[in-house]
């Protein structure tokens, strides 16, 4: 792809994650590649409804159903026989304004390799972001690969004041294409997530609210240059 393409990508994402939320899938090969990667995924999603629009909201106290603009920035280290002989990456970043770490082991090689990884967030403010995900890669062309991303989301926690705590756990189908590069690939992707939201605001229950929208999302991966296809 040409260079101008590579730097309106990247700074199209970093515009977005200087401003996101949450980035309810984030899609990643199957494959662990030694040596270190950093990867800016922007994302936005169709209004998911009031009460889980909520827990991405700052100024609204029941209108909250609108788009939910999210960016993760990730840093991420493969080592090829890191547990038992198996490939393994080790990460952390910060999804929207939660900060997490992340532990992936891959499964299974060849032309359709699979794995099992999980996302921890961190207690910094006052809500947190988990994941339990898996990958599974369909290679579809020399340098293009098909991306399964099933996941357990879980967003719990209280508002910032102390009050009003409560809960966001979902199923998220994540699914898109890696164009690889040999130090940069893109990952255009969409994902439908079905859940259900639970919160009590001063005193009032409400939920639990079951919830189903879809997001888009664009991976841009910065990493060692590498041969493609292989």
């Amino acid at each position: 792809m040409p260079k101008r393409f590579h730097r309106a990508a990247l700074a199209s994402a970093l515009a977005v994650a200087a401003s996101g939320c949450t980035s309810f899938s984030t899609l990643r090969s199957a494959e662990v590649y030694a040596g270190p990667s950093v990867t800016i995924q922007a994302s936005v999603s169709m209004p998911p409804g009031p009460e889980t629009g909520w827990f991405w909201s700052f100024d609204c106290a029941e209108a909250c159903d609108h788009p939910i603009a999210g960016a993760d920035l990730g840093f991420t280290y493969g080592v090829a026989a890191g547990l038992a002989g198996r490939p393994v990456a080790l990460g952390l970043g910060v999804n929207g304004t939660h900060p997490y770490v992340d532990g992936y082991v891959q499964l299974g090689n060849g032309a359709r390799p699979y794995g099992l990884g999980a996302r921890v967030g961190l207690p910094i403010t006052g809500w947190l972001e988990h994941q339990l995900y898996g990958r599974y890669d369909v290679r579809v062309g020399e340098t293009t690969r098909l991306l399964l991303n099933p996941a357990l989301f879980v967003h719990h926690g209280r508002a910032p004041n102390g009050e009003s705590p409560g809960s966001f756990v979902a199923f998220v189908q994540g699914a898109g294409l890696l164009f690889e590069g040999d130090g940069v690939s893109f990952t255009p992707g969409v994902a439908v997530v079905a859940g259900r939201a639970e919160r009590t605001s001063y005193g009032r229950r409400v939920g639990p609210v079951p919830s189903v929208f879809g997001t888009a999302s664009l991976g841009v991966t910065l990493h060692r240059r590498r041969s493609v296809g292989r």
